[in-house]
């Protein structure tokens, strides 16, 4: 194009205004004799960069011959204007561009233009100055935390900010500088506001992502380009609590077997050793403990006083370390015969503890341990009529309120004997009797895929009940079983770790009775007990070690399950709700079987407002010693801006508990904190010490 010159008439006064922009549409020219009249179409914009003009022809033309422009700005006298001429201007798709300089918002531009060189005629337009368009990101919405498993979507307000000119635009959402989402297409009219949406945004990363929506080649271009991106962080976790979903509405604790020979000839621990015991399952703060009664003290064995006299004495023991209390009618040899008269003495035992004894812990009965195993030769309907028989003594004695009757203690069981079968019948035939539902797990430390299986088959079964046949269901016997076998060692339950060991002494099988706790209350399990608290025997034939305290030679040492389930005690209290953690596992049972280790957590949740979760890495599934990695979490759906104390089991490898300090959640009520591989954690509101 040849240069453009300015022409001034005397007197002219013209007041540039830069930073403003916009478009004019004008028509002109007349039409020829015989065929259609070329016409115009004038837009002009201007801004901070100055002013330009278009020109388009129709039909198009290679270049404009001449050009003369008149410019006169907005509030300019009667004849003040600038003249612009130019010759041979270029077209590009017919349309040809010409600068302006400083040019005001509102100043009209008269356009005359020669399009043909051999004749005269010239094309007439007018077209007023208007602003260039002012995209900007007024906001982009999003959750503020979302699971490193769910995508977000992302939407993002656009606006027009000058009013006078509309513009396109390619929105693009990039995570720094990776693009996290298919590019947008945006058209924003003048003064307007649209709000595009990124669907389905996945973010695979647990961080702290912070998401930019940015404005890129926006036609035509803008006054103000520094106001084209605008930021959003979203939280990404790999875990989220939600509370609103409610796996087991009222816990009924954890605990162990509390063994009710401990005082009695058939133990003979050292009478003076005694308070040393008492104060270590007192400091274990159990929710719930297991004590057997025996029909064989019914009988005039020799020690038969000195055994009831030890049972009652464990009773005791359980009601001040704040237990509740389950009272398992163990070996129903004779009472099956007899179901009504020894029910009747049974009743009349659970009454004088309650009160005689003022031991009001006493809220559970249960008739026969393993009563579907081959040995305990029950059929179901001597099972059922000892039930009966001892529901109707409690209620005759006024404490069936008070005493409720849980069923069960199933192993899994073959044959006519498998757990379904004995399920079932309770569920048609007992159901108006029981109140809730027992079963035992046991599982070599090898072989955690049957730990899973065992909590998920009876959960099925459980589920697969209708209306009140459906109750809570408990875990009264658990344990982790070693190699039974080792060279030179004795073959005693539950048996050695693989260097000789014993697995109650090893971090192993404490990592391994914790983890099956928190799986349990991920599958709405409403407690679970470990076999057993302390060193005793229940019979002089009894030589098994599966304590969380030992012998009193020892000094009854803590071994590391003890310290994991005070963990687990400290921190968790009965009542309360277990709520769900997401990712959650598929709801079929069977899509669960598959061995594949993860993070493992179980929430609990307070009327008053408690939140503690607890946790663990199961690659460590096997690890006895101590590891260097340090599995980071994160944890969202968590009280916003909240601290919560963060103890650690087995942090040092000792297998015992600490504190590590306290994690604040952010405005999100997102957590993140690092726990070694070897150890587990409960990050908790309740105070720890």
């Amino acid at each position: 194009m040849n240069a453009v010159r300015t022409t001034w008439k005397p007197a002219t006064r013209l007041t540039v205004v830069a930073a403003l922009a916009l478009i004019l549409v004008a028509v002109g020219g007349a039409p020829a004799a015989a065929a259609p009249a070329p016409t115009l179409k004038l837009t002009a914009l201007t801004g901070p960069q100055g002013g330009t003009l278009e020109i388009g022809v129709v039909p198009p033309v290679s270049e404009l011959v001449h050009v003369r422009l008149r410019l006169r700005a907005p509030g300019a006298l009667e004849g003040e204007f600038r003249v612009l001429t130019a010759s041979n201007v270029p077209t590009s798709n017919g349309v040809a561009t010409i600068e302006l300089g400083p040019v005001a918002r509102g100043t009209v531009i008269e356009a005359r233009v020669q399009v043909n060189p051999r004749r005269t005629e010239v094309l007439q337009g007018q077209a007023i100055a208007r602003l260039r368009p002012d995209l900007v990101v007024v906001a982009v919405h999003a959750p503020p935390q979302t699971l490193s498993t769910r995508p977000v979507d992302v939407v993002a307000d656009i606006a027009e900010r000058n009013g006078d000119t509309g513009a396109a635009a390619i929105l693009t959402l990039m995570l720094g500088p990776t693009p996290v989402a298919e590019p947008v297409s945006v058209t924003v009219p003048a003064g307007g506001t649209v709000s595009p949406t990124f669907e389905d945004v996945g973010l695979t990363t647990p961080m702290s992502a912070e998401l930019t929506v940015r404005i890129e080649n926006a036609a035509p271009y803008e006054t103000d380009a520094t106001n084209n991106a605008r930021t959003r962080t979203i939280e990404v976790t790999e875990h989220e609590l939600v509370r609103s979903n409610v796996l087991v509405s009222t816990l009924g604790g954890y605990g162990a077997q509390l063994n009710q020979h401990v005082y009695a000839p058939v133990t003979n621990a050292p009478v003076g050793s005694f308070a040393g015991l008492e104060e270590k399952v007192k400091a274990l703060e159990p929710q719930l403990v297991r004590i057997f009664y025996q029909d064989l003290w019914e009988e005039r064995l020799e020690d038969a006083p000195l055994n009831l006299a030890s049972f009652v004495r464990t009773v005791k023991l359980a009601q001040e370390a704040g237990a509740t209390i389950n009272i398992t009618y163990h070996t129903a040899t004779v009472a099956r015969l007899q179901p009504t008269v020894s029910m009747a003495r049974f009743a009349g035992v659970i009454e004088s503890l309650v009160e005689q004894e003022g031991l009001s812990n006493v809220r559970w009965v249960t008739i026969q341990n393993e009563p579907n195993t081959g040995g305990a030769a029950l059929t179901l309907a001597q099972y059922e009529a000892l039930y009966r028989a001892l529901d109707a003594e409690l209620v005759a004695r006024g404490l069936r309120d008070h005493v409720r009757l849980m069923g069960g203690d199933l192993i899994e069981g073959a044959g006519d004997r498998h757990q379904t079968i004995w399920f079932e019948y309770m569920a048609e035939e007992m159901s108006d009797v029981l109140d809730a539902y027992s079963v035992h797990i046991y599982w070599n430390y090898w072989d955690i895929p049957r730990m899973e299986f065992r909590l998920r088959d009876v959960r099925r079964i459980v589920t697969a009940l209708e209306g009140a046949a459906r109750k809570p269901t408990y875990v009264t016997e658990m344990g982790v079983r070693g190699i039974i076998n080792m060279p030179g060692l004795p073959a005693v339950q539950p048996g050695y770790w693989e260097d000789g060991t014993p697995m109650s002494r090893t971090n192993l099988s404490a990592f391994q009775l914790l983890w099956f706790d928190l799986v349990a209350a991920q599958l709405g399990y409403s407690g679970s007990l470990k076999w057993d608290a302390y060193w005793g025997k229940y019979d002089f034939n009894y030589r098994a070690s599966w304590f969380l305290i030992g012998p009193p030679e020892e000094g009854w040492p803590l071994f590391p399950a003890y310290h994991a389930l005070r963990l687990l005690l400290q921190t968790t209290q009965r009542g309360w709700e277990v709520v769900r953690v997401d990712p959650w596992a598929d709801d079929d049972w069977r899509a669960n079987l598959v061995d594949q280790p993860e993070k493992e957590l179980a929430a609990y949740t307070s009327a008053d407002g408690h939140v503690t979760l607890m946790g663990l890495d199961s690659h460590a599934r096997g690890l006895n010693s101590v590891s260097t990695e340090t599995p980071a979490y994160s944890i969202g759906g968590l009280p916003a801006s909240t601290a919560f104390n963060l103890a650690l089991w087995n942090a040092s490898g000792n297998g015992e508990n600490s504190l590590a300090g306290t994690v604040t959640t952010n405005a999100a009520g997102v957590a993140r904190f690092e726990v070694p591989l070897h150890a587990a954690f409960s990050l908790t509101t309740v105070p720890v010490s």
